[in-house]
């Protein structure tokens, strides 16, 4: 059979086909959409029907297909187009390299006698109107399905951030959307301004961000940090904390800034020995006067409204890094540099 295909190259998707089956988690394949673009080379002909009561003409029939092989053979006219699903069947028959044929049965739609303006139709039909799976929903799905260690060891961000979720003794227990409908949620009075792939991201910066969280080798130990440290945001932007309506800080700016941030601020503290949220707030209470959070404060180089994205949080990050200070680092230096002058001065 001849078909054309204006493909993905997706070979992730026949690695999903080819894996042995894992019954605990069963393969799911979406119908592949077909069109015989020439009559000639199919015949279908009814074979019975689903029962042998009532009037045949209503019920459901059963057919059978027949391509002549022998029509299709030759030449460069496509007999039978793959109007979707070329991403999954793209590797179906193997290559020339390390894929075998793929043996596996594959549900299909068939359609006769669409032209092409038609079948690009149906694929826009098809693929323009599907609604986006919400991500957060499904990081939180991945998660679940992982082994914890496999998930600790190749997803320690989505780990940490699940764990901020689930604790009680975390101020995002109770805060973050995990996907579905937030209407149900606003029925039960529930109220999530965060989603989970935003905290998921952010503790992405913090690990990034941190050299010193990753001479802990125990994932246990850096999660208590990350959420010492969000302890004490939550104290220290207590008013913009409380009132996410009002304020900015809980938006996705606000959290991707303040992960930024927060790994400047955890490196200071861990390089101190220091870990605690009193330790972390000493450093937050520098930087908070340094914007106003308020979603309608005038416009000016404190006023956060109306900046978004990855580059607006890391220019937030960085004023607010700038605005740190150690007090015992600056005594050393203010020792260190009298030193220096007394003894040019007795040179």
């Amino acid at each position: 059979m001849c078909c054309e295909s204006l493909t993905r190259d997706t070979s992730e998707a026949y690695e999903y086909v080819r894996r042995d089956v894992d019954h605990a988690r069963p393969r799911a394949f979406p119908e592949v959409v077909i069109n015989v673009r020439d009559k000639k080379v199919v015949q279908i002909e009814p074979i019975g029907y689903t029962s042998n009561s009532g009037d045949p003409t209503t019920e459901p029939k059963f057919y059978r297909v027949r391509f002549d092989l022998s029509k299709m053979i030759g030449g460069t006219k496509v007999f039978v187009s793959r109007v979707d699903g070329n991403h999954r069947l793209f590797y179906g028959a193997g290559d020339d390299r390390t894929r075998e044929p793929l043996m596996a049965t594959i549900p299909f739609q068939m359609l006769v006698g669409l032209n092409r303006e038609q079948e690009r139709s149906l694929f826009v039909d098809i693929n323009a109107n599907q609604k986006g799976l919400n991500t957060s929903h499904l990081a939180i799905m991945q998660s679940r399905l992982t082994p914890e260690e496999k998930e600790v060891r190749d997803h320690p961000d989505r780990w940490i951030a699940n764990r901020l979720v689930e604790d009680p003794s975390s101020p995002w227990h109770g805060l973050v959307h995990l996907g579905g409908s937030k209407k149900s949620s606003k029925v039960q009075g529930l109220v999530r301004h965060v989603n989970f792939v935003s905290l998921q991201t952010g503790v992405a910066k913090i690990l990034s961000k941190s050299q010193y969280i990753h001479d802990f080798t125990d994932p246990k130990a850096q999660y208590m940090v990350i959420r010492n440290y969000w302890n004490a945001v939550k104290r220290v932007f207590a008013q913009e904390w409380a009132d996410p309506k009002k304020h900015l800080l809980l938006k996705n700016v606000g959290v991707l800034s303040l992960s930024c941030l927060g790994g400047t601020i955890i490196d200071r503290c861990l390089a101190r020995t220091r870990y605690t949220v009193d330790e972390m707030a000493n450093y937050l209470e520098q930087v908070h006067g340094r914007f106003d959070w308020d979603k309608d404060a005038a416009p000016g180089d404190r006023a956060v409204t109306g900046m978004s994205g990855n580059q607006a949080a890391l220019i937030i990050a960085g004023e607010l890094s700038n605005e740190l200070r150690d007090e015992t680092g600056e005594k050393v230096m203010q020792d260190l540099q009298a030193k220096l002058l007394q003894t040019s001065s007795e040179g």
